[in-house]
């Protein structure tokens, strides 16, 4: 198998963040309607940049790297897969800080652990199936 051919490969969209930019883009349309054209510069920017960066979520895994994609490739990480030391699946806590997370809202995510200690929580709908492709 060539290294560059995807072994895994999942795109993950966030309703929430699809809900919260249709709101945007009414709330911009309403504004714009009812003669406010100056705030629409506030409201418009937040319906362009939610999709662009942060949704949807595309983790791709190939013979030598895992790859997870924000949006339209603006934010991205590659880890080499010979640099893991270890994944797990877990429950993201709401209250927990989310400063090392990639999600897509899901609730559940795959914490990747590697060699030098980063941590990389990884959100997917289905992180067992990733995980069984990572520790291949």
């Amino acid at each position: 198998m060539d290294s560059a051919d995807d072994v895994y490969r999942r795109t993950d969209k966030s309703w929430w963040l699809s809900f919260t930019t249709v709101l945007l883009v009414c709330l911009s349309c309403l504004l714009a309607v009812s003669g406010a054209w100056f705030q629409i510069i506030w409201v418009a920017p937040w319906a362009i940049l939610l999709p662009c960066f942060w949704n949807p979520l595309t983790v791709r895994v190939t013979g030598e790297n895992l790859e997870a994609r924000l949006g339209i490739g603006i934010l991205k990480k590659t880890i080499p897969l010979a640099e893991i030391k270890s994944v797990e699946v877990i429950n993201v806590p709401l209250r927990k800080r989310r400063h090392k997370i990639w999600v897509c809202f899901q609730g559940r995510a795959l914490e990747i652990i590697t060699r030098d200690d980063a941590i990389l929580w990884l959100g997917s709908s289905e992180p067992e199936r990733l995980a069984s492709f990572l520790e291949k």
